[in-house]
């Protein structure tokens, strides 16, 4: 084979190797972009609170599967909806928790299983820190997989929550 050929040859393999490596990094990314399936995921908190009050913002995560449990990786909470309050208490205790910079989190690890057709409530007890408008994503991670709601709470005044 002269030299002309061989470097041909050479091309085409390394043209096929990058088109199935852009193949495979596409397959994965549709199956990592995948929704957590079969689940039902909703966040329960009050529409508004006064600085310094505490609440509990609720994440309720219902297994809808047949006969399938749901193993809850993690509850990825964004730093917008959190950036108006601090977190006192998680419950149940998560095994780790820790900030996520690259969509700005932070995230709560529990691997926990949900059994076919049963709810679990994971509580995060928070205290108001300043007045605004705190609204942000809630993300239920089993795998690589996750499901999404938004919770959003308004922070008034010292007296100016819900009940006053």
């Amino acid at each position: 084979m002269n030299g002309k050929k061989v470097a041909l040859i050479g091309c085409g393999v390394a043209f096929l190797v990058f088109v199935l490596s852009v193949v495979a990094v596409v397959v994965l990314f549709m199956h990592m972009s995948k929704e957590v399936e079969g689940a039902g995921l909703s966040v329960e908190s009050p529409l508004d609170v006064a600085v310094g009050e505490t609440f509990v913002l609720t994440v309720v995560v219902e297994n809808q599967r047949a006969g399938e449990a749901l193993e809850v990786g993690d509850i990825d909470i964004s730093e917008e909806y959190l950036g108006g309050f601090s977190v006192l208490s998680v419950e149940p205790k998560p095994k780790e928790e820790q900030h996520v910079p690259i969509d700005n989190s932070q995230s709560y690890t529990f691997g926990i299983e949900v059994p076919s057709g049963e709810t679990r409530e994971f509580k995060f007890k928070l205290r108001a820190e300043r007045e605004g408008v705190f609204r942000g994503d809630v993300d239920l991670c089993e795998g690589m997989r996750f499901k999404t709601v938004v919770a959003q709470t308004a922070v008034k005044g010292k007296g100016g929550g819900a009940g006053e």
